[in-house]
């Protein structure tokens, strides 16, 4: 339990005005790793003091120093915070896979990061902050300001999440509090102080370590004015039920419960990998995993068995191992908790293909073997809630209506996936899905794409252009005609 034989924190938990302070609080979480089982550090609980010492920090930044960067100045400082990133790849990688058990490799990937950071300067470059719009009453000069202090709440399923928060908001002009998972904290302490080494001004960048309650007080908070969260959906709507009296803008990235539906003319063999990218990455502990596979009744059972196949290839194992492809679960309850989803879906009548236990060779770590269910029906617990583990359900369907209805039927819509030759049927049927992103034979989505989801899974987006507009207001100035003739040539038109 936080605060009880944990080892000492390995810094002291709070950065504020550029430089590291103590918590207030003496309380610990156990930073565990998964593959060992052994706690090899702490993460210190920051309080409500904590996080008004922060966002304070911020407010004077977003005031101060930082209102007198221009974009240019925020790009310059966002490069150096991406270069020196790059220097630090391995020791990023490294404490995530100790913290949760990724593999090394899937670390080293950073989520991307890198390239998100390309998106947003381009995007950033590309935005007009200021415009002309007019029509038969008048004249408008419109701007995009930053909406203020960003409160930043990341997960611990993925390293580097705080790309996605803090530099779409340093490149709008805001100032960041982030509070990491304390599951994972090292990653995001260290982008903390890259961000000041390469430039950002003391209180451009905070962070305050801690677990629901501190995240409660950061929501909470006056002076925060957007939120952009990435999380369960649970936690999701508890942040909005806190923000909503304030009014506060959110950004909400929240749970999944994927639906790829596979087309009769699919090339089996050309569908396995990517079956098993969207199911298996890091454990099943991706959000946009393809968890529920929809396949019609003439190539269902060969579809199943091919997979089933793949499952059974899988070496599971030391994550720092190259050979190794599935890794341990994050945390102990995250692995009994997808024990017990199993468990559920033999209950409720699911064919238990292959795996559906821990392994017998591996007695140490999180591990849970590579689960695939047949025969599953839409309304099993298996198929309606977001598992998070390396559990795939399959789902026999008569009809392309059929299956459309199938992959639509979920409290969630984050994202989806079609498989088949016909690359135009693909897409068409794609755009039928309600959900926020579809790829079509593939397993992911690309950086310039507008990120996020529909129903549970979440509020607004990341990436590209429409990432960037819960960091910006707008502003309407109605100006008389002369002021509009100067606006007109110094502003493009909107």
């Amino acid at each position: 339990m936080p605060g009880t034989n944990a080892p000492e924190p390995r810094h002291p938990g709070v950065y504020v005005d550029g430089a590291w302070r103590d918590a207030s609080s003496r309380d610990a979480h156990p930073v565990v790793d998964p593959f060992t089982e052994e706690a090899w550090a702490a993460t210190p609980m920051g309080t409500e003091a904590d996080v008004d010492i922060a966002v304070r920090s911020a407010d004077r930044a977003l005031r101060g120093a930082w209102a007198d960067f221009d974009l240019r100045d925020r790009i310059a400082v966002v490069l150096r915070i991406q270069e020196l990133i790059r220097k630090r790849r391995k020791d990023f990688a490294e404490a995530q896979t100790r913290s949760m058990g990724c593999l090394h490799s899937y670390g080293l990937g950073l989520a991307g990061a890198i390239e998100l950071i390309d998106m947003y300067v381009e995007t950033a470059r590309n935005l007009t902050f200021a415009y002309v719009r007019s029509d038969a009453y008048g004249t408008t000069l419109i701007t995009r300001r930053p909406i203020g202090v960003t409160g930043g709440i990341t997960p611990w399923s993925a390293p580097l999440r705080e790309v996605t928060k803090a530099i779409p908001a340093l490149l709008s002009g805001c100032t960041v509090v982030l509070k990491p998972a304390p599951e994972t904290p090292f990653g995001a302490a260290m982008f903390a102080e890259i961000c000041t080494e390469a430039g950002a001004p003391p209180g451009v960048v905070n962070l305050v370590h801690g677990g629901g309650s501190t995240g409660e007080a950061m929501v909470r908070h006056p002076q925060v004015r957007n939120i952009a969260f990435t999380g369960s959906s649970a936690s999701g709507a508890r942040i909005a039920e806190v923000a909503a009296p304030r009014m506060k803008r959110l950004r909400l990235e929240l749970g999944g419960k994927s639906a790829a539906i596979v087309l009769e003319d699919v090339d089996i063999d050309a569908l396995m990998p990517l079956l098993v990218a969207g199911a298996w990455q890091n454990a099943g502990q991706v959000r946009t995993s393809t968890s529920r596979v929809l396949v019609p009744h003439s190539i269902y059972e060969d579809v199943v068995e091919a997979f089933a196949g793949q499952a059974e290839q899988q070496v599971l194992g030391d994550p720092m191992d190259p050979s190794t492809t599935i890794g341990p679960l994050a945390t102990q309850r995250r692995r009994d908790q997808v024990l017990a989803y199993i468990e559920s879906g033999k209950a409720e009548g699911a064919r238990l293909v292959t795996g559906g236990g821990r392994p017998d060779d591996l007695t140490v770590g999180y591990f849970v073997e590579p689960t695939v269910f047949a025969d599953v029906d839409n309304q099993m617990t298996v198929a309606r809630e977001e598992i998070f583990g390396p559990v795939t359900c399959f789902i026999p369907y008569a009809t392309e209506d059929e299956a459309v209805s199938i992959a639509n039927d979920s409290a969630y819509g984050l994202h989806g996936a079609v498989f088949g030759r016909d690359e135009d049927r693909a897409l068409a049927i794609a755009r039928r899905f309600d959900s926020g992103t579809v790829s079509v034979n593939r397993s992911s989505g690309t950086p310039v794409s507008p990120f996020g989801g529909v129903k549970q899974s979440g509020i607004g987006r990341d990436h590209g252009p429409e990432g960037f507009d819960s960091f910006l207001e707008y502003h309407s100035y109605n100006i008389g005609p002369a002021l509009a003739e100067k606006a007109h040539r110094e502003f493009p038109a909107g």
